[in-house]
């Protein structure tokens, strides 16, 4: 035995030591749209997520912050959850990369408008509108977002459950879930007009860095459209068709009006709502009936001021 100094001593013999193994991760089986799925010890960014087949993953992966909601996720981090879609069952591979550089921002057009909704605990997400040169190569389906877990999630989407629309063609729905009142909503890069689904307690025209302040908690919806003032009067077929027992009512004006009146009848002709009835500028509305109060039947309903005047059916079905 050899002194080496420092009481250390080498006998010249090997001993053999087995060490750590690395064992590679077997692959995810998921099934096909949104699956919850977490990371390994590792830092994964998810543009390296690959698929078995091939290229199943639709939009983005999601994590999700209690201050901000759903957020697009670079990087699977250990110990949290993320949501990714497929669109057909298969298995997810999780491979280890550097940290992921990309923003949203990157995948967002500049001209792109936003609806920014901040509640009162400071909660805040923001929605985009889809405008400008970009508009029409956009796929809306990207941006779809993962389906709200729990009730009471902080959570703000489109009704059709994305966070970016084109408002050109129709008005969408904005709704807020999990939100403390009173909830600022403030719009930035276009005008829009915002309106509750009665068009009764919000109605408001919002122009690019207003904002305007929902303080009543019955609202959880918002309608909202770009301002563009229509090219012509018209009344529009309510929806759905039949119905029980709320229906939707849309119109549009061309110009400012001192008188506009949008009434119910029934079958006999004896009115039974009015939805309007007063003075209103130029745009689109939309406003929402609730016949819980009155019998099965066909009704009728009509837009009229003084250039113009539209009749339509529609039916309630208990």
């Amino acid at each position: 035995m050899k002194h080496l100094g420092a009481n250390t001593y080498n006998t010249g013999d090997e001993w053999p030591a087995g060490g750590i193994n690395i064992v590679a991760h077997d692959p995810l089986n998921a099934a096909a749209g949104w699956n919850l799925i977490g990371g390994y010890e590792f830092l994964a960014p998810t543009s390296a997520l690959t698929t078995n087949p091939s290229g199943l993953i639709s939009g983005f992966v999601y994590g999700y912050t209690t201050s901000g909601g759903y957020q697009v996720a670079s990087d699977l981090v250990p110990g949290y959850g993320y949501w990714l879609k497929l669109t057909a069952a298969g298995q997810i591979n999780i491979n280890p990369g550097p940290k992921a550089n990309f923003k949203l921002s990157d995948f967002i057009p500049d001209d792109f408008g936003k609806i920014i909704i901040t509640d009162n605990a400071g909660k805040s997400y923001t929605l985009y509108v889809a405008q400008g040169k970009q508009a029409q190569k956009t796929s809306l389906d990207f941006f779809e977002l993962p389906p709200v877990a729990f009730p009471d999630m902080f959570d703000v989407r489109y009704t059709t459950g994305r966070f970016v629309e084109d408002l050109s063609s129709a008005m969408k729905t904005v709704q807020m879930q999990g939100v403390e009142y009173p909830v600022r909503v403030k719009v930035e890069g276009m005008m829009l007009r915002i309106t509750d689904e009665t068009g009764k307690a919000v109605n408001e025209r919002v122009n690019s860095g207003e904002e305007i302040t929902i303080s009543n908690s019955q609202i959880s919806k918002l309608n909202v459209m770009s301002d563009i003032i229509p090219d012509k009067y018209s009344l529009e077929q309510n929806y759905p068709n039949p119905f029980n027992p709320t229906t939707t009512i849309e119109f549009s004006l061309p110009e400012d009006v001192e008188n506009v009146r949008l009434t119910i009848y029934n079958a006999l002709g004896e009115k039974v709502s009015e939805l309007v009835n007063g003075k209103m500028e130029a745009g689109r509305y939309r406003y929402q009936w609730n016949a819980g109060n009155v019998a099965t039947g066909l009704y009728i309903y009509e837009l009229k001021t003084n250039k113009f005047s539209s009749v339509k059916k529609m039916m309630l079905l208990k």
